[in-house]
Formats: structure tokens, C-alpha cells, sequence
């Protein structure tokens, strides 16, 4: 309990310290002004691209998990609901809460439930990269250019794809490694961990179809694009003259904020978003802050009210509190990999 209150503690401190960097040396009367001159109808555009977002991922997690189950569309995308409106509760438990609640309410084995959720943060890096590339070849601004930029995440993709191929392709071998892991966890927990490791990989599985492989990465490159499309919708709200490619910037530069682990990506993603406007396309700080809260606003404020919406209409889902101790477990697990390592 003191170590996650601390986790608490430093994740608000954080976003209080980054909301801070993003409110210096901003006007707030100019911001008001700028916001509300904004174009009302590119707003709701950027809206309705959120909600199609969500979608999105929804039926790709579907399609993730056909080798373990036939997930129905709509408890999918009430778990993805419900799991992104816990993320903005710090911890980022909502990664946790969203395979616990499909696998309360499906009858399903929740380790490769959690690994199907590791899973798509693969594709969806991957889908950021495809972009963020695209955009540094066209050279959407003087100051944007090919470079380390584009390398680094390129490499971390070719490592985390490398192993997923190898937890599935090599399973023996992935099993005797997890069995290295857990052998060194106190004997009461040992069985229940064990199980978990068995069944990890399982949510994995998808990979070895040629077709529903194919499936994903062109549900997952759509899923970004309209990701993408969603954040071009705010720029041009605030009349930003801007190419699409612009917006592929500015979202990678999003997803590494949110790396951040604030709350709901409350300040880390704001800041993110308004330094890329002003540093690499000269955007004047009042648009940009502008562009950061209403983007935000579009992205998480949406699907924090559908997903507590979702968990009143239909209850009986694991608690938070559940959600918070299976995410210790698998805490535990990562940790003791990395000292196994």
C-alpha cells in the first residue's frame, strides 16, 4: 500500500509540474479568445473521430483474440471503454481493468487477455512509426527531418516485434524462461502464477495467421489514421494551415507524452502536443495550448464519460480494487523478469 501510494503521489506531482510548463508563459485572455474562435464544425469532426477511435480498437481487439475465443463486439468495446476511463486514475489500472472486466463477463482465461493488451501496444507503436514516418519523409515543416527521430522508436519496434515472434514461434523455450521467473516467487503464489505464464502466451497467438495477421495491421494503420485524422480536424479548427502530415507529428509526439505517467495524460499530454506546434511548425503558444486542451478534450473527456456510462449500464465487472491487485501481480511478474534477465 506505501509503495502504491507513493506511485500516487509521483504521478500527480508530475502532472502538476508538466501542467505548469504548459500554462508558463501563456496568455490565458489570447487562449480563451483563440478557443473560442474556433471552428465549431471541425470540432465536432475531431469528436466523431474520436468516438469512431474507439471503435476501432474494439474490433481489432476482437480480431486479436480469435485464437483464444469468438469475442462478441460489444462486451469488447464496454471492457475498452471502461478500462481507458480508469486510465485516467493514476497507475494507469485501466490496462489491467479491460482484459479482468472481458474475462469477468465472457468466461475467459484473463492471462492472455492481458497479453493480447500488450500485444496491441506493439501494433499500435508500430501503426505511430508507420506515420511519424511518412510524415519526416514528406517533411511537413524545415525544422522536421529524417533522423534519429525516426530510428530510435524504429529500433525499439524491431526488439519488441522480435520477441513477440519469439514468445510464440519459440514457446517451449519462452515457457522455460517464465518458469525461471515464477520458481523464484513464494510457494503460496506459485500455482496461481504458473497457471497465469501457461496461458500468457495464448494471447499471442494471432501472429501465426498469415490472414488475421494481415486483418490487424490494416485495422491497426486505420485505427491511427483516423487517430491521426482526428487531431488535423482540431489544427484546422484552429484555422492552422498545416498539411495531414503535420498531425503525424504532432500525434507521436502525443503517444511519447503519454508515456508519461500522469493521470489520464493530464499535463504530460498538453505539453507534448503545444512544444511539437511551437517548436516544429511555429505555431504562436496561444494556438498551440489551444490545439493541446481541445485534443485532449476530444480524446479523453469522450471516453472517460462513455466508459463510466458503460460500468452503471452494466455492472458486475471486477472492482478497481481487483483490477489494482491483479496489475501488482503482473508488476511483480515484470519485475522479476527483469532481475531474472
Amino acid at each position: 500500500m506505501r509503495s502504491h501510494a507513493w506511485k500516487i503521489a509521483i504521478s500527480l506531482i508530475l502532472a502538476g509540474l508538466l501542467l505548469f510548463l504548459f500554462l508558463k508563459g501563456i496568455d490565458p485572455r489570447k487562449t480563451k479568445e483563440v478557443v473560442l474562435q474556433a471552428s465549431p464544425a471541425w470540432l465536432a469532426s475531431g469528436l466523431g473521430l474520436g468516438i469512431v477511435t474507439f471503435l476501432f480498437r474494439a474490433l481489432r481487439w476482437t480480431w486479436i483474440l480469435k485464437p483464444v475465443a469468438r469475442v462478441r463486439f460489444v462486451p469488447a468495446f464496454r471492457a475498452t471503454a471502461a478500462g481507458f476511463a480508469a486510465n485516467n486514475l493514476p497507475g494507469k489500472v485501466g490496462e489491467i481493468l479491460r482484459p479482468a472486466l472481458l474475462a469477468r463477463s465472457e468466461k475467459l482465461p484473463f492471462s492472455p487477455l492481458l497479453a493480447s493488451v500488450a500485444l496491441e501496444r506493439v501494433f499500435d507503436l508500430a501503426s505511430v512509426i508507420f506515420y511519424l514516418l511518412i510524415a519526416l519523409w514528406r517533411k511537413p515543416a524545415p525544422g522536421v527531418s529524417v533522423g534519429m527521430l525516426g530510428l530510435i522508436p524504429a529500433a525499439v519496434l524491431l526488439a519488441l516485434v522480435s520477441l513477440a515472434a519469439f514468445a510464440v514461434f519459440r514457446r517451449a523455450q519462452t515457457e522455460r524462461f517464465l518458469e525461471r521467473i515464477w520458481r523464484r516467487l513464494p510457494v503460496r503464489v506459485q500455482p496461481r502464477i504458473e497457471a497465469f505464464c501457461a496461458t500468457f502466451v495464448d494471447g499471442l497467438a494471432s501472429l501465426k495467421s498469415p490472414g488475421l495477421l494481415a486483418a490487424i495491421v490494416a485495422g491497426s494503420l486505420g485505427m491511427w489514421l483516423v487517430i491521426n485524422l482526428q487531431i488535423y480536424s482540431v489544427l484546422r479548427a484552429f484555422h492552422l494551415d498545416l498539411p495531414v502530415s503535420a498531425a503525424f507529428v504532432v500525434t507521436s509526439a502525443a503517444v511519447l507524452g503519454l508515456a508519461v505517467p500522469t493521470p489520464g495524460g493530464l499535463g504530460s499530454y498538453q505539453a507534448a502536443v503545444a512544444e511539437t506546434l511551437k517548436r516544429a511548425f511555429g505555431v504562436a503558444p496561444e494556438p498551440a495550448a489551444g490545439v493541446a486542451i481541445l485534443a485532449w478534450l476530444t480524446s479523453f473527456v469522450l471516453i472517460t464519460l462513455i466508459g463510466l456510462t458503460m460500468l452503471v449500464l452494466f455492472p458486475g465487472g471486477p472492482s478497481l480494487a481487483e483490477a489494482e491487485r491483479k496489475k501488482a501481480e503482473a508488476d511483480r511478474i515484470s519485475a522479476n523478469a527483469s532481475g531474472g534477465q
